[in-house]
């Protein structure tokens, strides 16, 4: 029979003692090889329990070592105190492995134990405590993997609220240019009329010059003749008056020109806060439930309250017969003031594998403290305690997620 010291399948000393987490040890080639003959899918069964265990993803050299047979090489452990002394008994009351010398002068009357006795509680006190470790570490790597989700998510919510805001902010500048644009085609407008209306009196000016240089010339004429009297005769003094005596009074009138002016004005700058909108940060909180304690239908659970705008906000749930009940709710309050607010909401069961097939209810609610909750959703009672759907863990927690905007 294979001692203790001796690997299962070489049936030799240990070489490299290498530790699973069933608490079987083997050689390192040993376990190596037998995971290549029997091992599929990175897992394999313990040659000894048939415990299934994944395999390191560096191979059998990753297991842990069993220092404490790597160190025996001789099988034989030897006292601390008596340095040629081995080891033969454990003592419960002190703690300590004794030789036969320590037993009779520091431990005579004390409780003593086998050494394999207490190497096989101690092991599995080990076990227990890495078992213990390794799914707080599972646990621990859940929330890590959560909080970067978080993190992704304020991300992507900070560039979505920018470019919401740059599409305002373009939104707002381009109005206000259509605005501007009229308002300086007003200004224009104004000054074509008036273009236009001198425009008009300029020309009959010029008009009324040449008419005058033409009797000018006329005049010139006449008095080129040797008698004056004989050409006006010829003419006629009436028709030289009448060509000449024009009024040109409205011509020289001056008209009432409009000159357009545009007055600045301050800009409200409260105004364009207005326009651009607030900054809204929803709340977003969790609660976690465990179906172990949602044992029988008709059953109502709340989480603790959470503190958003000065009131307090819970998730709500309750088991009927084949379902179970998801919903916010806004407890009361001893102020009986406190009029009815109104809330944009997302409850969302968490799905742990995919969270695309979270289940999602989202609406908005007007609701009093101490009022009946906001609508919420419903998911089958088989579907949710069914570990393959992801939401559930290993323990039955289920998680809720709320953010809710008021």
């Amino acid at each position: 029979m294979a001692s203790k010291y001796t690997c299962s399948i070489c049936l030799n000393n240990f070489t490299k003692p290498k530790l699973l987490p069933c608490s079987h040890t083997f050689c390192q080639q040993c376990i190596d090889d037998y995971i290549k003959a029997h091992g599929s899918f990175n897992k394999f069964n313990c040659p000894i329990c048939r415990q299934e265990t994944a395999v390191p993803s560096g191979g059998a050299s990753q297991f842990v070592n069993n220092f404490y047979l790597e160190d025996d090489d001789d099988d034989k452990q030897y006292c601390t105190k008596h340095k040629k002394k081995e080891i033969e008994v454990y003592c419960r009351d002190c703690r300590k492995p004794c030789c036969s010398v320590c037993v009779m002068v520091d431990h005579e009357n004390h409780t003593k134990a086998d050494l394999d006795e207490v190497d096989q509680e101690m092991r599995e006190i080990v076990m227990k405590l890495k078992t213990e470790s390794e799914k707080k570490i599972k646990q621990l790597q859940k929330h890590s993997d959560f909080l970067k989700t978080k993190i992704s998510d304020t991300n992507n919510s900070c560039k979505t609220a920018c470019d919401q805001v740059q599409k305002q902010i373009d939104s707002i500048c381009e109005k206000v240019k259509k605005i501007g644009g009229t308002i300086k085609d007003d200004i224009n407008k104004i000054g074509e009329d008036e273009n236009s209306k001198l425009t008009n009196l300029v020309e009959d000016d010029d008009k009324m010059t040449s008419k005058m240089k033409e009797w000018c010339e006329y005049a010139d004429r006449i008095l080129q003749h040797r008698s004056i009297i004989t050409a006006v005769d010829k003419h006629g003094l009436t028709d030289v008056q009448t060509k000449t005596d024009y009024n040109i009074s409205t011509n020289l009138q001056k008209p009432v020109v409009r000159h357009p002016c545009y007055s600045m004005v301050e800009v409200d700058v409260d105004c364009l806060k207005r326009l651009l909108g607030e900054v809204e940060t929803p709340t977003t909180f969790t609660s976690s439930f465990s179906l172990n304690q949602i044992v029988k239908p008709g059953e109502n659970y709340y989480s603790d309250a959470v503190i958003i705008q000065g009131l307090p906000w819970c998730v709500f749930v309750g088991r009927g017969t084949s379902t179970l009940y998801i919903d916010l709710r806004l407890k009361k309050v001893e102020d009986k003031t406190n009029k009815a607010v109104k809330a944009i909401y997302t409850v969302k069961l968490l799905n742990i594998n995919d969270e695309s097939k979270s289940l999602v209810k989202q609406d908005t609610c007007t609701r009093k403290p101490g009022d009946c909750t906001c609508p919420g959703t419903y998911i089958d009672w088989d579907k949710l305690q069914d570990i393959n759907n992801g939401f559930i863990d290993d323990d039955k927690i289920f998680t809720v997620q709320v953010t809710v905007n008021t």
